[in-house]
């Protein structure tokens, strides 16, 4: 367990917000990306501490969320991006109650070189990305350097004490007689197939392995013993 604050960096921050931007918008084409980060890395020194042009601030982990949320919720530019660029264009304002609330799409849409026009960035889900990287950026950046359970029996479950064989277990849950139902993504790239998948039986992909010869089940068994 690590303490009850994050040390929030301007480096990581300023890369999940903007690689969110480039990631999410439609057309790699985020407008006034420039605008939303400068205003970003304002704000941040505005309640940051700064070592030597190195600038971080310390936040509650509990409400990192409502600090993204705020931050990113108070730029303008920032909001607009959920507008299309068709409403964009057209003079159309973000709280404009007579918007649609939805934009539906099915097989059958065909797509165009303007097709991106009246797509747009759900902000939310933006939110909750930003959020995401966040925490896989510290998740990759800990170590147990000043940790209060250093050494103690809770260290051993840890999954920053490099002596523990934490592996993450895939989401996709394969089911049928074409797998032996292994959790994990395959270091090969090899992904488990799905029972109702119609290539099924021809697909090159689909995983061999037994559980007694499956290195990833292996290395996970030896980190539960």
């Amino acid at each position: 367990m690590r303490k009850e604050t994050i040390c929030l960096s301007e480096r990581n921050l300023m890369f999940a917000i903007a690689g969110q931007l480039y990631d999410q918008a439609p057309n790699r084409q985020p407008r006034k990306a420039d605008v939303i980060m400068k205003k970003v890395k304002e704000a941040f020194r505005k309640i940051a501490y700064n070592s030597n042009e190195f600038y971080t601030c310390e936040v509650d982990s509990k409400k990192l969320n409502e600090f993204i949320h705020n931050l990113l919720f108070s730029i303008d530019e920032f909001r607009e991006l959920n507008l299309s660029q068709t409403e964009f264009d057209a003079g159309v304002k973000v709280d404009d109650p007579n918007r649609g609330k939805y934009k539906f799409t099915s097989r059958y849409d065909v797509e165009t070189p303007d097709s991106w026009k009246t797509d747009f960035i759900d902000l939310d889900a933006f939110e909750r990305n930003v959020l995401g990287n966040l925490y896989m950026l510290k998740h990759y950046g800990e170590d147990c350097f000043c940790c209060t359970y250093e050494g103690t029996e809770k260290c051993n479950s840890c999954k920053s004490n490099p002596k523990f064989g934490y592996h993450y277990k895939s989401s996709r849950e394969p089911r049928g007689k074409y797998t032996f139902a292994c959790q994990f993504d395959c270091f090969k790239s090899r992904y488990i197939c799905c029972e109702e998948c119609d290539e099924k039986n021809m697909c090159s992909k689909r995983c061999e392995s037994k559980p007694d010869t499956c290195v990833l089940a292996l290395k996970e068994s030896d980190s539960n013993e």
